[in-house]
């Protein structure tokens, strides 16, 4: 976008140069905390985990001292505007700076790097995520790696050595490297790892000599490389294993990331920020293992995948039917996944146009002790209504209002809207 310098109070300008001086600003700042007060700061980034990796940071480094983190809410960006802002608003009582660096396109990790240059970067998976944008792994990685190469050399790479493509970032840094992960080669591994519902995520982690069983509240064995990358920078700061471990373990899901709710007997474990397809293959092994009375999968919007949208319907279809006592999908792609039903799961497979018409039958089919994994993205689907409707906490069922929030922080969902 070029702007006219010319006419310089035009709204388009000033907007441009009171972002640009915001992030002129953070950089110097963030200069003078390092430089003088110490203050380390923290990138994360990946496909997936990033939200719940920051939070474990934040716990385990809390034990070495202030944390100034990133409180994403739903509906903001984790973009570079509010990296430069949680740079401007760390003071020097702070020991760490914690930021979420989540990009949507090419060019979006320098622009990060810009008002918040790291002194560590944690790079969690490369996925499908962002495949709308960059059309491949390899070129995913490439932009995510931005960050490793942006590194000091006294800073440290923190990498998952059980993703190839984050574990070849370490060819791309001055930086020293802490690996983390399943793998024998990791620095910071994790083994024996146990999280079949309703029992919570727990793990040994092996550092050097320490060997530390950790207990998290967490819910998802897929959730062992979110701990390790925690444990991992704790150790790239110098805190122990131990230490760090125990701090971790009262932290609670991240707010739609296998987040737990009861309601009426029924518990509702949360998935609905965002489905890439890719992802799904965790969610229902998790499914699988669980120990429920009944087993109910509710999709509502599957993203992030090349190729014809029906045939990735009905495929998900076939993994999840085996492995849950219903599978709902809904939405407009829902008609797809009736096309994969077979004499054998006819009557366990079902498909809605509206949330509204789901939440319908659900009314009279769920009972208690059944254990819903509610699956889909927050933008387009908004299933978290589903939840609220079984607490008597929601009355509206637009179909499409486009809010990137969870319907919990809306006040819409208090506004009836004709079902």
């Amino acid at each position: 976008m070029r702007h006219n310098f010319k006419s310089p109070l035009t709204p388009a300008n000033i907007r441009y140069l009171i972002r640009r001086a915001t992030f002129a600003s953070s950089s110097r700042w963030r200069g003078l905390l390092g430089r003088f007060a110490g203050v380390r700061f923290i990138g994360v980034t990946g496909s997936a985990g990033k939200t719940t990796t920051t939070k474990l940071i934040a716990a385990s480094l809390r034990v070495a001292g202030r944390v100034r983190q990133t409180h994403r809410l739903v509906g903001q960006l984790n973009d570079q505007r509010f990296a430069a802002q949680l740079v401007l608003t760390t003071t020097p009582l702070h020991r760490f700076c914690i930021s979420e660096f989540g990009i949507g396109g090419p060019g979006m990790m320098a622009r990060y790097v810009e008002p918040m240059p790291p002194d560590i970067g944690v790079v969690t998976n490369v996925a499908w995520d962002h495949y709308t944008a960059f059309r491949g792994l390899d070129a995913t990685a490439r932009e995510k790696r931005v960050l490793i190469e942006a590194l000091p050399a006294h800073g440290t790479a923190v990498l998952n050595v059980d993703d190839p493509r984050v574990a070849a970032m370490r060819l791309f840094t001055r930086a020293g490297i802490v690996t983390f992960g399943l793998s024998t080669e990791a620095d910071v591994r994790g083994e024996d790892v146990s999280g079949v519902w309703p029992d919570r995520l727990s793990l040994t982690v092996r550092h050097g000599p320490e060997r530390v069983r950790v207990h998290t509240r967490l819910v998802g064995e897929h959730f062992a490389h979110a701990v390790l990358g925690a444990l991992a920078t704790a150790v790239a700061v110098g805190v122990p294993v131990g230490d760090a471990a125990r701090a971790l373990e009262e932290v609670q899901p991240v707010d739609g990331r296998y987040s737990v709710h009861t309601v009426r007997g029924v518990t509702f474990i949360r998935d609905d920020w965002k489905a890439p397809l890719w992802s799904i293959p965790a969610a229902l092994r998790f499914v699988d293992s669980a120990r429920a009375r009944r087993k109910i999968v509710i999709l509502g919007t599957i993203s992030d995948y090349p190729g014809d949208s029906s045939q990735k319907y009905r495929a998900v279809v076939r993994q999840a039917a085996p492995v849950a006592d219903k599978v709902l999908f809904v939405g407009k792609m829902a008609h797809c996944a009736l096309r994969a039903r077979d004499p054998s799961t006819r009557d366990r497979v079902a498909a809605f146009d509206t949330l509204c018409s789901l939440d319908q039958f659900l009314q009279g089919f769920l009972q208690e002790e059944d254990l819903v994994l509610v699956k889909g993205s927050a933008t387009a689907d908004h299933l978290q209504r589903l939840v609220l409707s079984r607490a008597r906490d929601n009355q509206c069922w637009r179909p499409a209002c486009g809010r990137a929030m969870f319907c919990s922080a809306c006040a819409l969902r208090t506004r009836p809207f004709a079902k």
